[in-house]
């Protein structure tokens, strides 16, 4: 103390009214002078304790500045991070949206006017790539097709068994809105359109074409794609599974950028990708004399008319199961690249704690913003719904899901086509009787071997994920499920999801934890 306020300690510890009387003890002595040694001690104790007190205050204080300074800058770094998200998200819904799909005018607001002129952009485009294509003498145009069945599913739901099964079942190819999925054409090397004419999708998964590319480099990445076998297309009569997520599908994101209108979910219905060579990079390749190197290829993004659309199949599964299987295929994406996601890895392990702690982190992430910041009543929800995300695990994923399905009843409804909806679960309980149904809704018919017998159905196999939630944990979110549906039609065919509040129950559940 001493030597960092050596002048600050000599003034404590002697005060001028002792210096003063210093060689004269008659004015600096106390009782008489005959104890003036004993207070002088008394007095640097005692300052010496107060110094001590102060000093130890002061780390004190120190200490609590630099932890509220921490935590300032924690905060801050989050809402960096946040408006970070949003902003890009916004970029990237509109450079995945093509531009003739924002309303001509603000003062657009009817959702039917909205849709017509939307069409009516789209039938314009599409009339003139069928003029070119006419032009340049192609007599495929005449080639007769059936009509698209949309199989509009929410992420990780079961799209990719569903496509298969109708592949084997039926013996014919199935589509799908993103191009990059599918085998390229070895003549222009860009996915190959259902719809000759109309170049902005949806895409032959399996084009039925002779000859494939071995394999491709996409946007420099090495991702090999091999040869498949190659089906021939349903008949005309028939309607052509095509997939389709429809909306926004985005994982750890804030409300901002998953939340929306019926408009944008419709446009992303019928949106997708397709693949065309990069120009720009085989051109270096050129240049270099490598034209023995595989090509690039880039995605470019485009969406068809609804005219195309026949009939919808809505895929649904247990949401609880479909929230699981999403960390699954993200851990999945991860692992392509351990080197660089190994501690995200680590930190989420394939298991019910790997799951609990994924959730709890994107809850603990936005959880103040849309508590406190995020402007509900502006999506039509009532104020307090946050209320309801309480003691609900991974409850953004379940706003996510549950918007996802209220949308796509919503589409359906506006498409006025058939509507067939499918459970993933009832392919465990009867895949012959739900494929025969399947089929009959597609006008396909079952195919034959060459014996006369009919093909062999993929193997379905259904996971059990019954530990991965309490059954208070379901109870809550089946109420928040309701609450985000706000749609009669959607609560009745998610019933059999969700779990009602049962005090038997819990206290048997409890008794088999304990």
């Amino acid at each position: 103390i001493t030597d960092r306020h050596p002048q600050r300690y000599f003034r404590e510890v002697f005060p001028s009214s002792v210096l003063v009387g210093v060689g004269r003890s008659e004015n600096y002595s106390a009782g008489g002078g005959n104890n003036n040694g004993d207070v002088i001690e008394e007095q640097r104790q005692g300052n010496n304790n107060y110094d001590l007190d102060e000093h130890l205050n002061e780390q004190q204080q120190s200490q609590q500045q630099l932890e509220e300074q921490k935590e300032e800058m924690e905060e801050q770094n989050r809402e960096w991070r946040l408006e970070g998200q949003i902003a890009i998200g916004k970029r990237e819904q509109q450079k995945k949206v093509p531009s003739s799909f924002y309303r001509a005018e603000k003062s657009m607001v009817d959702v039917n006017e909205w849709w017509k002129t939307m069409e009516q952009k789209i039938q314009l485009r599409q009339n003139k790539q069928k003029k070119e294509q006419q032009n340049n003498g192609d007599n495929e145009t005449t080639m007769k097709k059936g009509k698209i069945a949309l199989i509009m599913s929410y992420p990780n739901s079961g799209t990719s068994y569903t496509s298969k099964l109708v592949r084997q079942a039926s013996g014919t190819t199935t589509a799908t809105n993103y191009g990059m999925e599918g085998l390229i054409s070895t003549t222009d090397h860009k996915s190959v359109p259902v719809y000759d004419y109309i170049l902005d999708g949806p895409y032959w998964l399996h084009p039925p074409t002779k000859s494939m590319d071995d394999g491709v480099e996409i946007e420099g990445e090495d991702k090999q794609q091999t040869k498949r076998e190659v089906l021939p297309i349903p008949p005309p009569t028939a309607s052509i599974l095509t997939k389709t997520h429809c909306g926004i599908r985005c994982n750890h994101c804030p409300p901002i950028m998953y939340l929306e209108s019926e408009e944008t979910f419709f446009q992303r219905c019928l949106s997708g990708a397709r693949k065309v060579p990069d120009k720009s990079k085989n051109s270096k390749l050129d240049n270099n004399n490598n034209k023995n190197e595989k090509q690039y290829y880039k995605k470019e993004f485009v969406t068809y008319s609804p005219n195309l659309i026949h009939s919808t199949v809505h895929l649904i599964r247990n949401p609880f199961d479909n929230a699981i299987s999403r960390f699954h295929h993200e851990l999945k994406e991860h692992a392509k690249n351990p080197t660089k996601y190994q501690s995200w890895m680590d930190r989420y392990p394939r298991s019910s704690l790997g799951f609990r702690k994924w959730c709890n982190d994107e809850n603990t992430m936005y959880g103040a913003y849309e508590r406190e910041h995020f402007n509900w009543t502006e999506y039509g929800y009532s104020s307090d719904i946050t209320k309801y995300f309480e003691g609900v695990s991974c409850h953004a994923e379940m706003v996510r899901y549950a918007l996802w399905h209220a949308l796509a009843i919503r589409t359906a409804e506006r498409l006025d086509v058939p509507v067939m909806y499918v459970y993933y679960e009832d392919y465990a309980n009867d895949l012959e009787g739900e494929t025969n149904k399947l089929l009959s809704f597609l006008n396909l018919t079952r195919s034959v071997d060459g014996e006369g017998n009919q093909v062999k159905l993929p193997e379905f196999r259904l996971s059990d994920y019954s530990d991965y939630f309490t059954l208070e944990e379901r109870a809550v979110t089946s109420e928040l499920i309701r609450r985000v549906l706000k749609n009669e039609k959607g609560i009745e065919l998610l019933d059999r999801y969700f779990t009602e509040w049962n005090f038997q129950k819990l206290v048997n559940q409890t008794q088999d934890i304990v």
